[in-house]
Order: C-alpha cells, then structure tokens, then sequence
C-alpha cells in the first residue's frame, strides 16, 4: 500500500471514529442526561433508534448517489455536517431536542459506511480487502468505545455533559478538513450512465445481499441494544460507579478493535464462513453468561471483553468486505448502503427500541437477552452462503481440478 493508501485509511477511520462517538459516546452520559431530563429506558432507546432511522435513509441514499456523482462529492459534505450536528447535541433542553437534534447527527453521520468502505475497497488490492475493511471498522469502538469510555465520564463530571459534543465535534472537523485535501475521487471501471432510481434497489433481488442484510440487522442489534444497556446494566444490576462502567465498556471496545483487526484478517486464510460463524455463536455465549451468570465484577468484565472480540468480526465481512466480493464495482456503495439500510432498521432502530420496551416492564437483563439471540442468529445465517475469499477460492481451484 503507497502512503495515499495509508493516509486515506488514516482519515476515513478517523471520520468514522466520530460517527463511533455520535453512536456508542451517548451511553456515557446517560446517567448525566436521564435525571436531567427525567428519562425512562423506553426513551433513551429513542435517542439511540431516533438517529439509527436517519442514518439508515442517508446511508442507503448517499450509497446511490456515489455511485453515479462520485464517493468525495458525497462523503465530505455528509461528514461536514456530521460534526455540526455533534457539536449541536449539548444545546438540547429535553428530551424533544435532543431527539430531533440526534434524527440529524443521523443525516451526516450515515455517508459513511457506504462511501467509505467503496472508497476503500476500490483503492487498496484486492489482497488487503479485508484487513483494511476491518481497520476502518476498528475506527468506530476506538474512538467511540475506548476513548469515549475514558474521556467522556470524566469531562461530563469535570466540565458537565453539554460541553463535551461541542468539543469532540470541532476536534473531528480537523478530520474532516483533511478528507477535503487529501481525498482523490477512486477511479472506477463502472459507473451508471445516469442516476436511476431501479438501481437503489437492485440490490435486494440478490439472495445473497438479503441474506447479508440479516446478518448485518443481527450484529448491528448486538452493538446498539448493548448501547442502550450496557451502562445502565453495569451501573444498575452490577452496581458499578459511572465511571468503572465507562471503563469497563472501554476495555471491550479495545477487545473489539483487537477482533477487528486480526479476525477479518485470519478470515482471509480460514474464509469468510467460518470467520462470521465462529464468531456470532462465540460472542452469543459469553454475552449470555455474562447477563445470566450473576458473576463477581470482574469475571463478568472478562466475559464482556471476550464477546466483543469475536463479534467484532462479522460488522466489517458481513456488510463490507462480502459486499465488495460479491457485487460489481458499478454498484458496489448502493449495494452496502442498502446493507446498511436494512441492518440499521432492524439493529439499530426496531429492536433497541424492543429492548428499551422489555426493560421498562421485565428488567434490564431479559431485554439484553435480544442481542444474545440476535448475534447467534447473524453468525448461523452465513451458513447459507457461499465462500467468496479469494485466498480460500484460489486454493480449492487446484484441488477441484485434480479431483476432476
């Protein structure tokens, strides 16, 4: 990879750390923000599945309009105003404000799958497809795990919670001004004569993007019901102060990093198949005994960590690289964005909502239950499709032919 290559990556994983803030940062001040504005869980899943219902619209729409208009003329104005509306969050007066102000956050913060990943996938060879997918994935629970876990409690209890979106979201628009610079529109063999609305959805008459888009709703609601939940559970059922919460939800946002960097990776020796597989049922049983086990803090820690690791595997296969190796270039952003769309709508929006309903009327730990079953389902589904890693393909042609 030349050192473009190595900037780009640099920049796009910094762009999408601030949408890691936006998505997973909110948790850490909940308990800040829900005696402010007399919240119940029921509307605190609001404020996480009120921007998962716009950013699903925008990274669906902006996937299409890439692939005719170009991936920059997209991506940097939708990053633009990610971090204007970030920096807008600690204006809200109430729960309407904040809510409508997160609906926007949605808007900017949803270019960027999409785009970023065809940027990617188009610039780097084919070869590294899969670790640079999963480096860029790495971008989201660094910044919105780790450093939010470690920065974000102290700076609300330091300077109070309005200050602290202001000040990630200027920080982010010096990233922002460095895409402008430094991107390159990819060169691309295909691209739509002009812009069609049929090849919006496309996508969806492919069994194999259906089944993509299941896979992508199951990991995504692992992910975002663990945001509605996870400090509340840690705070409530374990009954750990804000900030060891924040810290603990930090350490598996670092396991999470780890699994996106060396999973995908190993994926493209052992296959996608088994990377996904392992995975969704390996994090489904450790996230079910860390909620049912009843274990001291710090076994139950572990058992967080450890889930994270091998679920970080599936967000960056599931919905980027078995895209990639699986649609043509001429629709390769439209195709993820309407992964993204429909996984955002079930993961993101319908089933965190569920789980902030259940934990209202049943309890914290029967609504964390849904991302039990909703990862174990995203890790069984690839059992229905086919192998598309190049390393693993180029070595069963050898042995097709000697058994022909």
């Amino acid at each position: 990879m030349s050192r473009y290559h190595w900037a780009l990556l640099g920049l796009l994983t910094g762009f999408w750390g601030l949408v890691g803030i936006n998505r997973l940062g909110i948790q850490f001040v909940f308990p800040y923000i829900i005696p402010a504005f007399h919240l119940s869980v029921t509307q605190v899943s609001l404020l996480v599945t009120g921007t998962s219902f716009t950013w699903a619209f925008s990274s669906w729409a902006s996937g299409w309009l890439s692939d005719r208009y170009g991936r920059k003329r997209i991506l940097v104005p939708g990053a633009l105003f990610a971090c204007l509306t970030t920096m807008a969050q600690g204006l809200a007066g109430g729960f309407l404000s904040m809510f409508l102000i997160r609906d926007l956050v949605g808007l900017g913060d949803g270019v960027g799958w999409p785009n970023a990943q065809s940027t990617l996938a188009e610039e780097v060879p084919a070869e590294r497809r899969a670790v640079v997918a999963g480096a860029f994935t790495a971008g989201y629970p660094l910044f919105g795990s780790v450093i939010g876990g470690f920065i974000i409690p102290p700076m609300a209890q330091a300077i109070g919670w309005r200050w602290v979106f202001p000040i990630l979201g200027a920080v982010f628009l010096l990233v922002v001004l460095g895409l402008w610079v430094v991107m390159h529109e990819p060169l691309r063999e295909n691209r739509p004569a002009r812009l069609d609305i049929r090849n919006a959805f496309a996508a969806a008459r492919d069994r194999r993007v259906l089944v993509l888009m299941l896979i992508q709703s199951g990991a995504l609601a692992w992910l975002q019901v663990g945001v509605v939940l996870n400090i509340l559970f840690l705070t409530r059922v374990l009954h750990t102060s804000p900030v060891l919460a924040g810290q603990i939800v930090a350490y598996s946002g670092v396991a999470a990093i780890v699994g996106t960097l060396v999973l995908p990776a190993l994926s493209d020796y052992i296959g996608r198949r088994p990377a996904i597989l392992g995975g969704g049922v390996l994090s489904a049983v450790l996230l079910g005994l860390y909620i049912l086990g009843h274990f001291p803090i710090g076994i139950s820690a572990a058992l967080l960590v450890a889930n994270a690791f091998f679920e970080a595997v599936i967000i960056p296969l599931g919905s980027a690289t078995c895209v990639a190796e699986t649609v043509g270039d001429e629709a390769r952003a439209t195709a993820m964005g309407s992964v993204n769309f429909v996984g955002v709508v079930i993961g993101t929006l319908l089933l965190p909502l569920a789980a902030g309903v259940v934990a209202d009327r049943f309890g914290l730990a029967n609504a964390y239950l849904i991302a039990v079953v909703a990862v174990a389902i995203a890790g069984l589904l690839v059992l229905t499709l086919p192998e598309t890693a190049p390393r693993v393909l180029a070595r069963r042609r050898p042995e097709a032919a000697a058994t022909a």
